[in-house]
């Protein structure tokens, strides 16, 4: 298993140059989130898996083979992958197409659709307990005051942002 130390080493390099929704070094943010689980008790292991969790995604531009070639280990990467979203846009689109045909205005039938499928996502994570507290842990920093921008509060684009995460972290359980 990765050490605390080590997994940020890790993600540091990994994420260097790259900006939080709070505008500052994404590491931070990934930080908080770690933090976040220390200060509830968690494991090391949790934390580990918290601050590896976009490992591998665009941003970072890291394949699974390369987390692997950097030290992490291959059940960790599988793991780190479980956790990526990746939106199932057929499915948002029929269910969103459903809405507006009840009458639900198109702007809101999509981003209910987009919670929808963000939350059957999230649900895949309650078999592994140490993915649902990761990313349980990942939402609940993203609602803190600081990772929304004073004028985004009233944009419903937010509004739905914010009411995604919670559905995600109910429907975690943890």
């Amino acid at each position: 298993m990765l050490t605390y130390e080590q997994a940020f080493r890790i993600a540091s390099d990994a994420h260097k140059g790259q900006q939080d929704k709070a505008g500052g070094p994404y590491i931070d943010f990934l930080q908080n989130v770690a933090d976040f689980l220390k200060n509830k008790g968690e494991s090391e292991e949790v934390q580990v898996l918290a601050i590896l969790q976009d490992l591998t995604t665009s941003a970072t531009k890291k394949s699974a083979q390369d987390a692997v070639a950097m030290g992490v280990p291959a059940d960790l990467v599988e793991l780190i992958g479980k956790m990526t979203y990746h939106k199932n846009q057929s499915w948002i689109d029929e269910y969103s197409c459903n809405l507006m045909a009840q009458g639900v205005a198109a702007e809101e039938a999509t981003y209910e659709a987009r919670e929808k499928d963000f939350v059957r996502f999230v649900e895949t994570l309650k078999e592994n307990p140490l993915a649902a507290k990761a990313k349980s842990a990942i939402l609940n920093v993203l609602l803190e005051d600081k990772y929304i921008h004073r004028q985004e509060r009233r944009e419903l684009k937010t509004k739905f942002r914010l009411k995604k995460y919670k559905a995600a972290i109910e429907a975690l359980g943890v």
